[in-house]
C-alpha cells in the first residue's frame, strides 16, 4: 500500500513537472524552459519503494517545431515540420511528403544563419519562426460552362496536372454537376486563373483564409511535453517493482499516449489542410435563348388591378418552365411555373398575374419577365420587358333621380346628372328601363352633365322596375363605366267612372267575388269526394233507421185503434 501511495504521488509530480513545462514553452522568454527527460524520470530505489529525484538535471534542447530553412510565401517540399514525423502524405501518385505552407512576413532567411550570442543554436531561427503565418485558404466558385460533363473531366486532369487530387464528384444531372479538389497552395492562383478560363460566365467565386498559426505553434508546445512525458513513464514502468505499480504506471501512459495521437493526427491536418488548398466549383450548363414576349405597354390606375401574361417559344426537347414577374415598384417578385399551349404551334404562355399599383410617383414602372426551361436537351432562359404608366383614374359620379309611381301607359319622365372631370372623352349614357325594352343609348353633347328622357310603361305589376343610367367615357387610363338606378312603380290604369262609381272597380270586385264563391264550391266537393265512403255509409245508417221507426210508429198506431174500437 504505501509503495502504491509512493507511485502515485510520483505520477503526480511528473504531470505538474508536465504543466509547467508546457506553461514555460508558451511564454515568450528566449530562455529554454523545457525539462529534461532524464531528470524527470531518473530516481533512485531505496529499501521500501521508489522515490523521485530531488534535483532534475539540465536537458538538451527539444528541436525546434518549424523547419530551419523558411519556405517562400508558397509550397515547400521537404521533411515533416513534426519532430518524429515522417512527413506529410500527399496526394496519390504525390513524388514525396510535403510541408505546411508557410507565408511570411519578412525575407527568407538561410539556414547557415549566424547564431545568436546570448542564444545559442536558435536566436536568429527563432525571430524568423516567430513572423511565419500558416494560412488555410478555401475556394468556392460557380461557373456557367458549356458542357457539364466536359468541364468535370477537365477539372480533374487540371488538379492531377498540378500534382492534386479529386475529393469529390458529382454527376447525376445533365445540367448541373460539381467537383472538390485539393491542388497546392503555392499553385492556387493560377489553378483559378485556369477555372475562369474554362467557364462562359463566373456567376461567384469566394476566398476565404484561416490563420492557424497560434492553434499550431500551440499543439507544437504540447506535444514536446506530452512526448518528455511518455518518456519518462516508460523508464518508469520499466522499474517497477510490483504488479500495482506497473498498472498505475501504464495507465498514466495510455492517457498521456492517447493525447500525443490525437495531438499528432490535429498537426497533420493543419500541415495539409495548409499544404494542399481545397477548391470546390459549382457548374451550370450554359442556357440557349428562348423567346419571350411580355406583351404590350400598359396604362393602368391604382384602382384597377394590371394584369401580365407572356407568350414564349421553347426550344425543342424542353418540357419544364418556371417563370418571374418582377413589377419594378418593390414589392416581392411573382414566381409561378403554370403555362399552357397555345392555338400557335410551338408556342405558350404564362397564367395571367394580376397586380396592383399604389403609387404614381415612380410612374412610369420597367416590369420584367423571366423565363427558365429545362429538359432533355440542356436548359433555357429568356426575358422580356414592358413599361407600365400609372395614373389617377378620374373619378365620375353618376345620380338617376329618385324613385317615383306613374300609371301604366303615361310617359313616365327620367332626369339624370353626373359629373364630368376633365379628361374624359366619348362621354356616352344609357338608360335601361328595366321592363325588356331596348335601352335607351347615345353620346352626351360635350360639357352637358345632364340627361332627360321619357318612357312609358304598357304593363303594371306588383313590384316596382328598375331603371339604370349607366355613363361610359374615355381617359388616360383606359375606358370608364358608372352607373346608378332608380325604382318605379307602375300602376294599373283605372277604367271610366260615373258619379263617383268606377265600373271598372265595381267589375273587378264583382269577378273577384263569383272567383271566391267558386274556389269556395270547388273546395267543398274536393272534401266531399275525398270524404264520400264514410257520407254513404251515414246516409245507410240513416236510411235503415228511418225505416225501422216507421214500422214500429205504424204498429203503435193500430194498436191506439183497437182500444179505441173496445
Amino acid at each position: 500500500m504505501i509503495r502504491h501511495m509512493k507511485i502515485t504521488t510520483l505520477i503526480l509530480v511528473l504531470a505538474l513537472v508536465a504543466a509547467f513545462g508546457v506553461v514555460a514553452c508558451g511564454s515568450a522568454s528566449d530562455e529554454d524552459s523545457a525539462f529534461s527527460l532524464e531528470s524527470s524520470a531518473g530516481y533512485t530505489q531505496a529499501a521500501g519503494g521508489i522515490t523521485p529525484p530531488m534535483a532534475p538535471a539540465p536537458a538538451p534542447r527539444p528541436a525546434p517545431a518549424m523547419a530551419a530553412p523558411a519556405p517562400p510565401p508558397t509550397v515547400e517540399r521537404g521533411e515533416s515540420a513534426v519532430s518524429g514525423n515522417a512527413g506529410i502524405p500527399g496526394p496519390p501518385g504525390a513524388p514525396g511528403p510535403t510541408s505546411l505552407q508557410v507565408k511570411t512576413s519578412s525575407a527568407a532567411f538561410d539556414a547557415n544563419d549566424e547564431e545568436s550570442p546570448t542564444q545559442p543554436g536558435g536566436g536568429q531561427q527563432a525571430q524568423t519562426a516567430s513572423q511565419r503565418r500558416i494560412i488555410i485558404r478555401t475556394v468556392d466558385m460557380q461557373l456557367v460552362v458549356p458542357s457539364v460533363a466536359t468541364s468535370l473531366d477537365e477539372i480533374s486532369d487540371l488538379a492531377k496536372r498540378f500534382e492534386g487530387w479529386v475529393v469529390s464528384s458529382d454527376r447525376s444531372l445533365t445540367h448541373r454537376g460539381s467537383i472538390s479538389i485539393r491542388v497546392p497552395s503555392d499553385q492556387l492562383d493560377d489553378v483559378i486563373l485556369l477555372l475562369r478560363g474554362m467557364a462562359e460566365e463566373v456567376e461567384s467565386e469566394v476566398s476565404t483564409s484561416q490563420d492557424v498559426t497560434d492553434e499550431y505553434v500551440d499543439l507544437q508546445s504540447r506535444l514536446t511535453n506530452q512526448r518528455a512525458t511518455e518518456t519518462a513513464l516508460l523508464r518508469l514502468l520499466d522499474r517497477a517493482q510490483s504488479v500495482e505499480a506497473a498498472l498505475s504506471v501504464q495507465k498514466e501512459l495510455t492517457n498521456v499516449q492517447e493525447e500525443i495521437e490525437r495531438m499528432q493526427g490535429r498537426i497533420k491536418l493543419l500541415e495539409e489542410t495548409s499544404a494542399f488548398s481545397l477548391v470546390t466549383v459549382r457548374l451550370k450548363l450554359a442556357p440557349t435563348e428562348m423567346l419571350v414576349d411580355a406583351g404590350d405597354d400598359q396604362t393602368v390606375s391604382i384602382r384597377i388591378p394590371a394584369r401580365f401574361r407572356a407568350t414564349f417559344e421553347p426550344p425543342e426537347g424542353i418540357d419544364e418552365f418556371s417563370f418571374t414577374w418582377d413589377f419594378g415598384d418593390g414589392s416581392e417578385p411573382v414566381f409561378s411555373s403554370r403555362t399552357a399551349p397555345t392555338i400557335e404551334e410551338g408556342k405558350r404562355v404564362t397564367a395571367t398575374i394580376t397586380h396592383f399599383y399604389s403609387d404614381v410617383k415612380n410612374s412610369p414602372y420597367i416590369v420584367e419577365v423571366e423565363m427558365d426551361g429545362s429538359g432533355e436537351t440542356g436548359v433555357t432562359e429568356g426575358s422580356d420587358i414592358l413599361i407600365v404608366t400609372v395614373t389617377d383614374i378620374p373619378t365620375v359620379e353618376v345620380f338617376a333621380g329618385e324613385g317615383f309611381v306613374v300609371d301604366q301607359g303615361e310617359d313616365a319622365e327620367f332626369s339624370g346628372s353626373f359629373t364630368r372631370p376633365e379628361g374624359l372623352t366619348n362621354v356616352n349614357y344609357k338608360w335601361d328601363f328595366g321592363d325588356g325594352t331596348a335601352p335607351e343609348t347615345g353620346p352626351v353633347p360635350e360639357a352637358a352633365t345632364r340627361i332627360d328622357t321619357t318612357h312609358s310603361y304598357k304593363d303594371f305589376r306588383p313590384f316596382p322596375y328598375q331603371a339604370v343610367l349607366t355613363i361610359t367615357a374615355d381617359s388616360e387610363v383606359g375606358e370608364v363605366e358608372v352607373e346608378s338606378n332608380l325604382t318605379v312603380v307602375v300602376r294599373e290604369k283605372p277604367a271610366w267612372t260615373v258619379a263617383g262609381w268606377d265600373a271598372g272597380d265595381t267589375g273587378r270586385t264583382a269577378v273577384r267575388t263569383l272567383s271566391a264563391v267558386g274556389a269556395g264550391l270547388a273546395t267543398a266537393a274536393i272534401w266531399a269526394g275525398i270524404f264520400s265512403p264514410i257520407w254513404l255509409v251515414l246516409l245507410g245508417l240513416v236510411f235503415v233507421g228511418r225505416g225501422r221507426w216507421k214500422n214500429r210508429s205504424g204498429k203503435n198506431t193500430e194498436s191506439d185503434t183497437d182500444e179505441i174500437e173496445e
